[in-house]
């Protein structure tokens, strides 16, 4: 039994007061230390999640004023792992720290199978160490320092460093106590930016939060709702829940980097891709600090993100206007139910709201500000209201055009009601005339249209009178599609004849035809080094842009200037990815991101087989960009 306990410092660890008990007492075995606290000799020493707490509140000096949940919450890393727990795995986790099953409460987190593992070392804030010499006398090891993935300090600022004091030591029962020389500057961590230092502080932040208040445990399922509402409303999912992975785990990558994640032990690759795993799968668990830093990407603060359900809402608030323009309730905001869609082609949500008085409309969304409440993407049915005014307004016998007016709608729209509800109207065949006016109209346009076409055609024979059918159709597709679909009878009767095969290579001016295709293919070439994305340079994607690419592949033996040109100009596969990775630099340059390998082969699209081979070039190409020596460039 223990004579007297260490009052526990702020945020200290329950194993850094039981090694300040060990120093205290004057025990020189930590089995005697292990006696007095536990009431036996091998129980071992845990950091983070330890349990028999109830043994020592059996062996705390009488009088003592803790409790098992004091101790857990305040002095363990309990609340920062139970925050992401369903409610009963947490229930369970905590009854095994208090009682003598501590073997199971890793497999229930977790953590066993997580990729994040424990720190090496016990991590101290150099400010921290300071301070507390000059105001108690002695060092003690923080609870926030010890989390994986923590960097940073949250009193200071600054960043944390390994000490000398192995998390796991040789000896599995003794307990390490936190003291100058063993928390010595050795190696001085690498400066960050300000942005990646905003982004460490912040997630140290959260950390604070769910270690300093009672945080509610959830179930998974909320979780994921939670992650699919917001990631609605920034538009990485559709209303149905679909999620973009692509477009998402492009996002969050360029949000904190590929450097920053591997620090953090969540860097995303083909072989770990958490992100997809958390969003997809409902039965485990995934790490707190990946939540965290899925949390920060979404933009909603953590105390936000327990306290507040989430609520995807492209159309705001109800109630919703009605915008039946002939109901007397017109735009006025009754309408409280609407049915969510996605639309397939926009990909954007659809709205459909029903009021009262039959008027039906939909409204793609998102809305972007107040106004948007009164915009009509399509009305779906006008309702017994406005029906009853059509009716009304044909009995006045008004024209078609103020008839269309009073509705709001064009006239179209009116007589195509007023035929579905049986109405007789004064201008019924005053619209008939009109129609086979219009179909005259339509009529004399599709002959002028013929006649034009067949003009043109006859005109090309005249141009090339040599030329074949195929030919002709590769001068002017637009006059041969329009008579084949509408005309091809005459198009047959006026198009050269099927000529025999037979050897007649001597009436082709080859001479002549190589100046020609040579000049097509200069300027082809040019114009395909100046489009945006690389298209790589080959005779076959040449010949398919200047229409001649069976002649390139087959004939072009006889085409010695043009053959001359293409061998200089046609690439490799290996000269085509390197003018990618040129392209790649350039682009992200201009558009200020950094340049480093990962995101270099990305925006080139260079396989990652490829990529080893090209290593060298791409460094070059940073170098040059940089304008700095190859050696001092780390990958």
């Amino acid at each position: 039994m223990m004579t007297f306990f260490p009052v526990p410092y702020k945020d200290e660890l329950l194993y850094s007061v039981l090694a300040r008990y060990h120093v205290r007492s004057g025990n020189v075995s930590i089995k005697a230390t292990q006696k007095d606290v536990y009431g036996t000799d091998s129980i071992t020493a845990i950091m983070d999640l330890p349990s028999h707490i109830y043994r020592i509140m059996e062996n705390l000096p009488v009088g003592h004023h803790y409790t098992p949940e004091y101790l857990i919450a305040n002095h363990t890393l309990y609340p920062f792992y139970a925050a992401f727990l369903p409610p009963d795995y947490a229930a369970k986790v905590k009854e095994s720290m208090i009682g003598d099953n501590g073997g199971s409460i890793y497999n229930r987190i977790g953590l066993m199978a997580s990729s994040i593992k424990l720190n090496q070392f016990f991590k101290f804030c150099p400010q921290c160490i300071e301070e507390e010499m000059n105001n108690l006398g002695e060092l003690y090891w923080h609870r926030i320092h010890q989390i994986p993935g923590i960097l940073v300090c949250p009193d200071h600022k600054t960043l944390l460093y390994d000490s000398q004091v192995p998390v796991r030591g040789y000896n599995k029962h003794d307990y390490r106590l936190a003291a100058t020389e063993t928390c010595k500057i050795i190696t001085w961590e690498s400066n960050y930016t300000d942005k990646t230092m905003e982004k460490l502080i912040n997630i140290t932040e959260d950390i604070k939060f769910l270690l300093s208040n009672k945080v509610e445990s959830k179930s998974l399922d909320w979780f994921k709702e939670q992650y699919l509402s917001r990631l609605k409303e920034l538009g990485f999912a559709n209303v149905n829940g679909r999620v973009r992975k692509k477009e998402l785990l492009e996002s969050f990558l360029d949000f904190y980097g590929h450097g920053l994640l591997e620090k953090m032990q969540s860097d995303i690759n083909n072989n770990n891709n958490w992100l997809n795993d958390m969003l997809r799968r409902n039965n485990r668990t995934t790490h707190p600090l990946r939540h965290l830093l899925f949390i920060q990407f979404l933009g909603v603060s953590i105390s936000d993100f327990f306290i507040k359900k989430i609520e995807y809402k492209p159309f705001g608030e109800k109630p919703w206007p009605c915008l039946n323009p002939v109901a007397s309730h017109n735009l006025n905001p009754v309408i409280n139910d609407i049915e969510l869609k996605y639309g397939a082609d926009s990909k954007s949500p659809i709205g459909i709201f029903r009021c009262d008085c039959g008027f039906i409309y939909l409204r793609t969304g998102p809305d972007q500000d107040e106004k948007d409440r009164y915009n009509i993407t399509k009305i779906k049915q006008f309702g017994p209201v406005w029906e009853s005014k059509l009716k009304q307004l044909t009995r006045q016998r008004l024209s078609l055009r103020e008839t269309a007016r009073q509705l709001e709608v064009d006239p179209a729209t009116v007589k195509k009601y007023a035929k579905k509800l049986g109405l007789k109207t004064y201008w019924k065949n005053r619209s008939e005339e009109e129609d086979k006016s219009i179909n005259s109209i339509n009529l004399d346009s599709s002959v002028e249209k013929k006649e034009g076409c067949r003009r043109e055609w006859l005109n090309l024979r005249k141009q090339f009178p040599r030329s074949s059918k195929t030919e002709l159709r590769q001068f002017n597709n637009r006059v041969f599609t329009w008579l084949y679909r509408n005309d091809r009878e005459w198009l047959n009767r006026n198009s050269p004849k099927l000529k025999t095969l037979v050897n007649d290579n001597h009436r082709v001016d080859w001479k002549q035809r190589d100046k020609e295709i040579y000049n097509n293919v200069r300027v082809t070439v040019n114009d395909m080094l100046s489009v945006g994305k690389p298209v790589r340079i080959t005779i076959s994607s040449i010949g398919s842009r200047i229409g001649f690419r069976p002649l390139l592949e087959k004939h072009l033996d006889k085409l010695p200037k043009t053959k001359e040109y293409l061998e200089e100009q046609t690439e490799s596969i290996k000269d085509f990815q390197i003018r990618r990775l040129q392209w790649a630099v350039q682009e992200l340059q201009d558009n200020g991101q950094d340049l480093t390998l990962w995101r270099i082969y990305r925006k080139a699209g260079i396989r990652e087989k490829f990529q080893m081979e090209l290593q060298e070039e791409a460094l070059k190409l940073i170098v040059e960009k940089n304008n700095c020596t190859l050696h001092r460039y780390h990958t």
